[in-house]
């Protein structure tokens, strides 16, 4: 694997005049509940991105540690940036590679809160400046079940797989979401009766162990083991789906022809 913070310039210098491809792992620094470490969403972007890089030869940028979680805030510890400046941000990040070379990148992205700026960073890059970018999310799409949720039993699970010293298991709590907001029920995340509202992990979570209203969602059930379950199918897919795209023609990727 190699990592472009931990060369040097002329070593970057040939290695990016024979790749144009790069990792770009995203996340954030925000409450995972009592027990996991609040930089969970970027620490397993830039270990998910760390594995695929070693196996697949691809460098792997720095981290982007921190992205758009203010929804945590009552949560000591959480820190975020306004939706523009992380757009200008990471972008600027991309543009800057690209002037070495690479311009195909793949976002790996631990927090969901940033995939809808990504996306669009994304579609301006390819419409604008010729520059591909695909964004993945950093977890499994297996992770996702009933109970799970936000700091439970998957994410759990993939924290103490990857960096089981930061898990704090004794201090897990399973957490019935709430689901009154004032006068309404809350359906789901941000939606009251036929409107939706800019929620936060306190109308839900006293503990920021977070899913659906109404439901319990259990975190003191996680393993490495499960992890480990979770991860390694995971890795070996993206892994398949980059050398894929170190094959692609850039051409064939980019907008067509505006009519």
């Amino acid at each position: 694997m190699v990592q472009l913070a931990e060369i040097s310039w002329s070593e970057a210098n040939e290695l990016l005049k024979k790749l144009d491809i790069a990792i770009l792992p995203v996340g954030s620094t925000e409450q995972h509940g009592p027990h996991n470490p609040l930089g969970t969403d970027h620490l397993v972007a830039e270990a998910l991105s760390k594995a695929v890089g070693d196996r697949t030869g691809v460098p792997v940028l720095p981290i982007i540690p921190v992205g758009i979680s203010e929804h945590h805030r009552q949560f000591p510890g959480t820190l975020w940036v306004p939706h523009s400046v992380f757009r200008d941000y990471v972008k600027s990040v991309i543009l800057s590679i690209t002037t070495h070379g690479p311009r195909k990148i793949l976002i790996i992205n631990g927090h969901g809160g940033n995939e809808a700026a990504l996306i669009e960073i994304a579609g301006e890059l390819r419409r604008e400046h010729n520059v591909f970018v695909a964004v993945l999310m950093a977890f499994p799409p297996t992770m996702v079940g009933e109970k799970s949720g936000h700091a439970g039993y998957g994410e759990t699970s993939i924290n103490l797989y990857f960096h089981k010293h930061l898990v704090k298991m004794e201090r897990a709590v399973d957490t019935l979401q709430n689901e009154k907001l004032g006068p309404f029920t809350i359906k789901r995340l941000g939606s009251i009766g036929p409107a939706q509202f800019p929620w936060d992990t306190i109308d839900l979570s006293d503990s920021g162990v977070l899913g659906p209203a109404g439901e319990l969602i259990v975190s003191t059930t996680a393993s490495e083991d499960t992890g480990r379950a979770l991860m390694e199918p995971f890795i070996e897919e993206v892994c398949k789906f980059v050398e894929t795209l170190k094959k692609a023609t850039l051409e064939d990727l980019l907008c067509k022809p505006h009519k």
